[in-house]
């Protein structure tokens, strides 16, 4: 992989990370200039493909493109009626579409295992490709049922137990492609610790239900995102240094800056404001991109062939370009002290 601690010392590593950024903050601007995206295209007829959080936004879109591919594709969401409405609109609009809905409450690690153990009673057990697409920040302080930070939970730990449990009772396919739907938000995050990625150095000045500053907010999303692409780099290493899963693709992407309905939902950025948030609003609504375009990057890292090249997989990618990342989120030692902590959190251990 072009990531590691090698290649990224200091200060070259970091000012590749840097030159990445800056490319990818400027794009933001720059992209209501450029032509859109083109919709990947390959034939995964015979092909089973799950995507979580997918009744809306950038989730919907790329379940949507995934069944014009072929695909036979399984909503993974939350709420059953709106899953329902979603799987009904895209087989009104694309034909044939093969489109099934299965509960998933990425704020329950129960949630997950229950979806792991029906998975193991259904008649086509194969996955050929799983999209972590789910997440969500909400504008007070909410600890899930199973005590952790909800953001942190939403975003990655839930994926991580998914993926794994999966991975684990060998539902994957051994050519499987892992797409974690990540964020620019990732280089936004200072370094952190195996003892402080549940981001309770952030969140414990706070009472439960208290509402959270827009600054937190964004902060808590931003290490939830980071924990999404260093989790990405670090199974696929794993997943490389085992014979039974080495074919198994993982990579982590910015989808791009969405116009979705994540700023408008009424407990979360909806229902704030501030001179910060109002900003950053106004700059998605005049620069942002669709939901069908911020679908683009997840399905062509989940069937183009460049991706699955040995010396690409397991990077962070953005508009069909790997990007490089902070130094600190590319060594060893802190990304197994990671790996273990997310392990102890969601109660799964690897292999």
């Amino acid at each position: 992989m072009p990531y590691s601690e090698h290649a990224h010392y200091a200060p070259v590593g970091s000012a590749l990370s840097i030159a990445s950024q800056i490319r990818n903050g400027l794009g933001n601007f720059i992209i209501p200039l450029l032509h859109d995206m083109p919709p990947p295209s390959a034939d995964l007829r015979g092909k089973q493909a799950i995507v979580t959080g997918a009744n809306s936004g950038i989730g919907f879109e790329t379940a949507k493109s995934l069944a014009k591919l072929g695909a036979r594709v399984i909503l993974a969401c939350r709420n059953k009626d709106k899953a329902e409405k979603a799987r009904n609109d895209i087989e009104q609009a694309v034909k044939g579409a093969q489109v099934e809905v299965e509960i998933l409450d990425c704020a329950s690690l129960g949630s997950a295992r229950l979806f792991a153990e029906r998975w193991g009673k259904r008649s086509s057990l194969t996955i050929d490709i799983l999209i972590n697409n789910a997440g969500r920040v909400l504008n007070t302080r909410t600890t899930t049922i199973d005590g952790y930070e909800d953001t942190y939970q939403t975003n990655h730990l839930t994926h991580a137990l998914l993926t794994l449990s999966l991975l684990k009772l060998g539902y994957l396919s051994p050519n499987a492609r892992i797409v974690n739907v990540s964020s620019i938000s990732f280089f936004s995050s200072p370094s952190f610790e195996a003892q402080n990625t549940d981001a309770s150095d952030m969140i414990n000045r706070y009472e439960e239900g208290a509402v959270l500053p827009w600054e937190t907010m964004i902060a808590l999303y931003s290490r939830a995102k980071a924990c999404q692409a260093i989790w990405s780099m670090t199974l696929q290493r794993k997943l490389q240094g085992t014979e039974k899963w080495k074919g198994i693709v993982v990579q982590a992407c910015h989808p791009g800056t969405v116009k979705s309905s994540m700023l408008s939902q009424p407990d979360g950025a909806g229902g704030s404001s501030g001179a910060a948030l109002n900003a950053f609003k106004s700059f998605v609504n005049t620069f942002g991109i669709s939901n069908g375009q911020g679908a683009v990057v997840p399905v062509w890292l989940a069937v183009s062939d460049e991706p699955t090249k040995p010396e690409l997989r397991g990077l962070y990618w953005d508009r069909m370009r790997w990007m490089w990342v902070a130094p600190w989120s590319v060594g060893i030692k802190r990304q197994d002290s990671l790996w273990d902590k997310w392990c102890l959190d969601a109660g799964i251990s690897f292999p």
